[in-house]
């Protein structure tokens, strides 16, 4: 029988696979499904799931072409009405997440619920909570994206619109964002923090990586000349070395 909320937690070599799968083990409502993609790790990380495996409806170890392909497979794998991308290295925000947000899954009053996140430094005194707008538009994402750690999407929205795109290998959940906002996908906020966001990874993308693929991005969904004289920061800086 299929659950309202699927998990999705896709890892590689990931170092705090731990603590994702404790914070997921924790929860005091247990009722959703659990989906582990491993890509077929050569560290550690399988000796850290196995004490908490049993507890995964779904498990699969097996080579894979990157972060969007295997929350590709994932979706496929999944079950759930809804689907939460918690990947390896990311943790729910407390053991009262799922209970917290179950209420408004089970209302089903949007495609997309999105809730707020702490960003978690190894500095703790510059850790902070990300709050997000009420109404989310589409000029939002100029500059800014939503959580996929602490957003709950249709399952039915990748089957009717299609899966994270596998020709961007970074930025590839902004553009799914900015497909469901040009398809008219309803978005409601969650009032308070779902996850807990590791921010001192280091991309093993280079930079010039990264600022390809979202001026790319950008172009596909917003008019170029509007993109080059926006008066954004953020949009300045991406387009001036152009």
């Amino acid at each position: 029988m299929s659950k309202l909320l699927s998990i999705i937690t896709i890892c590689k070599n990931e170092p705090f696979i731990e603590s994702t799968c404790q914070s997921v083990c924790a929860q005091i409502n247990q009722n959703f499904e659990w989906v582990i993609v491993d890509g077929a790790s050569t560290d550690d990380t399988p000796d850290k799931i196995k004490p908490y495996q049993k507890r995964a409806d779904i498990f699969v170890s097996e080579p894979d072409n990157g972060i969007y392909p295997a929350m590709n497979k994932g979706i496929s794998q999944a079950s759930g009405k809804y689907l939460l991308f918690l990947n390896g290295g990311d943790m729910l925000y407390s053991d009262q997440t799922v209970a917290n947000v179950l209420p408004y899954l089970n209302k089903g009053r949007a495609d997309v619920f999105y809730g707020d996140s702490f960003r978690l430094f190894e500095d703790k005194s510059a850790c902070f909570i990300k709050t997000y707008p009420e109404v989310i538009q589409k000029s939002f994402f100029l500059d800014n994206t939503l959580a996929h750690q602490s957003s709950f999407i249709r399952k039915d929205l990748f089957v009717k619109f299609g899966g994270y795109r596998e020709d961007f290998k970074i930025v590839s959940d902004k553009e799914r964002w900015l497909c469901f906002v040009d398809n008219g996908v309803k978005f409601s906020h969650i009032p308070f923090p779902c996850s807990c966001f590791r921010m001192n990874g280091v991309s093993r993308f280079p930079s010039q990586t990264l600022r390809a693929e979202k001026i790319k991005m950008l172009k596909e969904y917003y008019p170029e000349e509007m993109l080059r004289h926006s008066n954004l920061p953020y949009l300045q800086a991406l387009f001036s070395r152009e």
